[in-house]
């Protein structure tokens, strides 16, 4: 693709941030109700296909004592009240309750974004909730409640949370048959108004959508936006920086036992709170990598590395679930790999190799609008203070490998099934 000359790109841009200055208050005033936080604008002109991405913070861990399953119950149902809404659209949208953020994704075309847009943000934050559609979906998640509850992978995951979050915030995602049955529609309405504030939101938009005309349609307070691959442009306050420090300063180690037939490990590092984004994600790439070199691996059932944001920083998480008799040594093996590369230990070669393996990935991601748009807006949170954030594809040095490996802290370790690790 050809790029403008550098004077036509200045006069492109200034005539957006024109247009964006009008939508964006300036620096230091006072969020009103109707303002987004954040607003990520990435334009794609080869597709006709739009993503639009909501993050709230909230989730089922801020779940009032005795009310359990309320914010997933009101996710479903605000994606039925959305999907009757949007229905003559032809635009479809998600909710994901997680922990501690709430995703809403709007998947539509160039031609219907911004109606679908107004459609969904009416229902998100403006019409009631239908009484008839919450005791139907409160029925059908009681049943589920109840098929679930004794499942293994549900224990242990609310086992992970508690050592990683506290009890305080160690909520099963869905519910108890006894907190599903007692939800009223005003528990649903109470736990949309703290959770769906559009004051507080994050939004991005993700295709065949030019930056000033979403800046006509949505306002923030900071707005980021490029075309296609281009540097991109930023406008309005900044984001608060990341607090220093680690989302805890001592490690631990758990186990819990339960008569079922393989064992978990979840072992969360917590990075050092300023690190950048993409040498976090970088390094579960190369974890997961080395855990599975010499597949098939005895004992070795599945394994799972990501980076997770938690409230108090982010943390890169392992998770593998392996025979019983081979734990403990899936357990040494993932101490030994963060071990080696906090040690700098990677060489250039490995660093380049990991790298394309690492690109290769990161651009099948890319190539979904919805999962391309989290993504922007988790790294525009991580990496979007003062200065541009690097381009997508833009290379990593083995000295921001290296800085992110030493500075992960502590690690917290659960080991999960029959009998604990054989000692």
């Amino acid at each position: 693709m050809s790029k403008s000359p550098p004077r036509r790109r200045r006069l492109t841009w200034t005539a957006l941030w024109a247009i964006l200055s009008l939508a964006a208050p300036a620096s230091g005033l006072a969020a009103v109700p109707d303002t987004l936080q954040l607003v990520v604008v990435s334009e794609r002109p080869w597709t006709s296909a739009v993503a639009v991405t909501f993050s709230f913070a909230g989730g089922y861990g801020d779940d009032p004592p005795g009310a359990e399953g309320t914010a997933w119950l009101l996710g479903r149902v605000l994606e039925r009240a959305v999907a009757a809404s949007l229905a003559e659209t032809g635009a479809v949208a998600a909710i994901e309750v997680e922990g501690d953020r709430t995703w809403v994704t709007l998947l539509t075309t160039s031609d219907d974004w911004a109606a679908a847009y107004r459609i969904l943000t009416r229902t998100l934050f403006t019409d009631q909730l239908d009484a008839a559609l919450a005791a139907e979906t409160r029925s059908e998640l009681s049943g589920q409640v109840f098929f679930q509850r004794d499942a293994p992978v549900r224990a242990f995951e609310l086992e992970a949370r508690r050592m990683l979050l506290g009890a305080e915030r160690a909520r099963p995602p869905m519910g108890t048959p006894s907190s599903v049955n007692g939800m009223t529609v005003e528990a649903l309405e109470a736990t949309r108004a703290r959770t769906y504030r559009m004051d507080e939101a994050r939004l991005a938009v993700v295709g065949a959508v030019e930056p000033a005309e979403a800046a006509s349609i949505v306002g923030a307070h900071r707005t980021m936006a490029r075309r296609g691959e281009h540097a991109w442009v930023v406008e309005g306050a900044p984001m608060p920086p990341r607090t220093p420090g680690w989302a805890w300063e001592t490690g631990d180690r758990t186990s819990v036992a339960d008569d079922i037939t393989n064992n978990w490990i979840r072992a969360a590092y917590p990075f050092e709170g300023t690190t950048s984004r993409r040498p976090m994600e970088f390094l579960a790439h190369v974890i997961g990598e080395q855990l599975g070199i010499n597949l098939p691996a005895p004992g070795l059932i599945s394994r799972r590395v990501e980076v997770r944001e938690l409230p108090g920083g982010p943390v890169l998480q392992v998770t593998i679930a392996a025979q019983w008799p081979t734990v403990r040594a899936w357990e040494q093996r993932i101490v030994d790999i963060v071990d080696h590369l906090s040690a700098g230990n990677l060489s250039p070669d490995d660093l380049n190799r990991q790298y394309r393996r690492f690109r290769s990935a990161r651009a099948l991601e890319m190539a979904d609008p919805g999962r391309e748009g989290r993504r922007l807006l988790i790294e525009a949170e991580s990496d979007g203070g003062p200065g541009e954030p690097r381009a997508p594809m833009e290379g990593l040095s083995s000295e921001e490998v290296q800085r992110a490996a030493a500075g992960l802290g502590e690690p917290r370790v659960l080991v999960y099934g029959p009998g604990g690790p054989p000692s």
